[in-house]
């Protein structure tokens, strides 16, 4: 095998986010609630579900709240393929400030000497909100789905959420829980990785829209010598 050259069993893994859901415009913290996507937000799914379809992948996994569970279980029916609800990939858990504006949080959090995101204490780990999820119980999370992986290959879809997705990136490449909440990321954008087993996980492609997931699935890049998104020509 030449240096850099993806192995043939390598594992292709997408994980996107929700379309536009109302909590997002009106700015409050949806976390583990249902709520019903606005109008562009169904646009978004339209877009969203052909990027899944381009993808083709061999398996989806969603999050069992509807703004996930809905577009995935569509990709799915269109594609053929099983769609499993997997709980780890929920969005998490925010406690007392489930349901509140964004900018009512300092003052809600206040009585308890609390901030969002969660502070850490002297040995490092997050200190959430009442009846919330630390840094570090969803990233256990986080773990038990690439756990799942092991020993998988082709392609899988993730259909997940912004805080979780944010903490995903923090448990593959090792970095404070906190510091993920300075990465911007879009809804029904997309995170794509390549993985050989184990802990083996090569970031290939971040914030990505549906039209250039859809792009990268179906056309071979003039810049990729390594194939990353395993499409060589006369596959579509």
């Amino acid at each position: 095998m030449q240096p850099f050259e993806i192995p043939a069993q390598v594992h292709r893994i997408l994980f996107m986010r929700h379309p536009e859901s109302v909590a997002n415009t009106q700015r409050f913290f949806s976390g583990r609630r249902n709520v019903e996507l606005t109008e562009h937000g169904v646009e978004q799914r339209e877009h969203a579900v052909r990027a899944l379809v381009a993808f083709n992948p061999d398996r989806i996994w969603t999050s069992p709240l509807s703004r996930c569970k809905d577009m995935a279980e569509m990709a799915a029916s269109q594609l053929g393929v099983p769609c499993e609800v997997k709980d780890d990939l929920a969005e998490m858990d925010f406690g007392i400030l489930e349901s509140k504006r964004f900018v009512d949080a300092e003052e809600i959090l206040k009585p308890y000497g609390l901030t969002f995101p969660w502070s850490s204490d002297e040995n490092g780990h997050s200190i959430p909100a009442p009846e919330a999820e630390s840094y570090e119980q969803v990233r256990c999370r986080c773990r038990n789905i690439l756990n799942e992986f092991s020993g998988l290959s082709g392609r899988t879809v993730c259909i997940s959420h912004g805080g979780y997705l944010r903490s995903m990136m923090a448990e593959i490449f090792g970095i404070p829980g906190s510091l993920s909440w300075n990465v911007h990321l879009a809804n029904v954008s997309s995170i794509f990785f390549t993985s050989t087993g184990g802990s083996d996980f090569k970031l290939g492609g971040f914030n990505l829209d549906p039209e250039e997931v859809i792009r990268r699935s179906t056309k071979s890049s003039f810049y990729d010598f390594r194939d990353i998104w395993g499409v060589t020509e006369g596959d579509k």
